[in-house]
């Protein structure tokens, strides 16, 4: 049998730290297909355009793929105590976009499907389990929200029981909850293999769920503006030689210097003996970032809406001489980034109001768009023309 040691040095720089108090990783790594999960619960809550970290999440999840069978787990009920199903529905549909868009292997569960497929099959175990965890007076549910508590994780448990799961991939700030539901669970429990991950941001601080803007450097921005980020948020070095490692960039030699190509491990050193200013650091780390999300992630600028089309379709005249006007087309690319009253939307394509929301009702009619609360939003996900 392999020392832990051995099997820790296999996983990908991205893993953080591995939770497994029964030793069972050897096992799992033995089996021919073994299954890891990745749960996700739609929000709001964040600001949705935290391109590095999502670039790590896929790389992370490709890299795994390798060893591991990926499912991801979108949990949508857990999810409607904060928000509307449709708006849930529709966030979920922008993820697996952005998923597909990465090229990982996946396959995509519901929550309230599992439940739905399963609950009539399933073995007095899961609902012995699920009752058992979820009533404890040990979760921490009555001084944090109920979405990051430990009742949260005590609820998927049982449904990664039912899928057969071997490995969690979770974010650090699970820990607490993880030990909770470790003291609560009985060792003939199932519990998996806990993978945990976390990105530091601009502002030097470690990803968390409960973080109410998540700062990272978007795909969209040029070379200076990341580097006007960088000197505002006080992004230090060491939070560069976190994302360069997640990223399995640290020793590529990317940067120009005196003439040649030299590592971020070489400038992370040139910067800290003082050999060169940490400002000429900062533009050279803005210019390597800006070149790297330039490549590396062009599906997340275009893969975050799907419209499917099919031309045979009774409404297809509807919906192409809807799209033949450059102004909805401009519409449709401002919706893209986000949702917008009229009145906005009208200030940034430069045209009159009651022009505006013409073919702002023209797109409703073809039923490409819907409003909300004043504002207005594309339906779905990413344009897609079958012919």
């Amino acid at each position: 049998m392999k020392m832990k040691q051995e099997i820790v040095k296999e996983m990908p720089n991205g893993v953080d730290t591995i939770f497994d108090p029964e030793n069972n990783l050897d096992k799992v790594l033995q089996k021919q297909n073994p299954r890891l999960a990745l749960d996700i619960t739609p929000t709001t809550k964040h600001d949705p355009c935290h391109d590095l970290f999502r670039i790590y999440t896929f790389r992370l999840l490709k890299e795994l793929s390798k060893k591991f069978e990926i499912l991801l787990i979108y949990r949508d009920l857990q999810a409607s105590v904060d928000i509307p199903m449709e708006k849930s529905k529709k966030l979920i549909e922008e993820s697996i976009s952005l998923m597909r868009g990465a090229n990982v292997p996946f396959t995509v569960y519901y929550e309230s499907e599992i439940l739905q497929k399963h609950l009539v099959k399933l073995p007095e175990k899961f609902f012995r389990h699920l009752y058992g965890n979820i009533l404890n007076q040990k979760h921490n549910h009555t001084n944090r929200h109920i979405m990051m508590s430990s009742a949260s994780l005590a609820v998927l448990f049982p449904l990664l029981d039912v899928l057969n799961v071997d490995v969690l991939l979770c974010m650090e700030e699970e820990k607490d909850n993880v030990k909770i539901l470790r003291d609560i669970f009985k060792k003939s429990d199932y519990f998996p293999v806990i993978f945990y991950r976390s990105l530091h941001d601009l502002e030097n601080k470690k990803h968390s769920p409960a973080d109410n803007i998540r700062s990272f450097p978007r795909v969209d921005w040029s070379e200076k503006k990341i580097y006007d980020s960088l000197i505002s948020n006080k992004t230090n070095f060491e939070t560069f030689a976190d994302w360069y490692k997640k990223l399995n960039l640290e020793k590529e030699k990317s940067f120009d210097f005196n003439k040649e190509k030299i590592s971020f491990n070489t400038l992370f050193d040139l910067v800290k003996s003082k050999k060169i200013t940490e400002k000429r650091g900062l533009e050279l780390v803005a210019k390597n970032l800006h070149q790297f999300m330039a490549q590396e992630a062009k599906f997340l600028d275009i893969a975050s809406k799907e419209l499917k089309l099919d031309i045979e379709e009774e409404n297809s005249t509807k919906l192409l001489s809807c799209l033949n006007t450059p102004s909805r087309i401009k519409i449709l690319k401002i919706l893209n980034k986000g949702d917008f009253t009229a009145y906005e939307i009208a200030k940034k394509i430069n045209i009159s109001l009651p022009t505006t929301l013409f073919h702002l009702s023209k797109l409703q009619e073809a039923g490409i768009i819907s409003r909300d609360n004043k504002k207005y939003n594309l339906k779905s996900n990413r344009f897609v023309l079958y012919v």
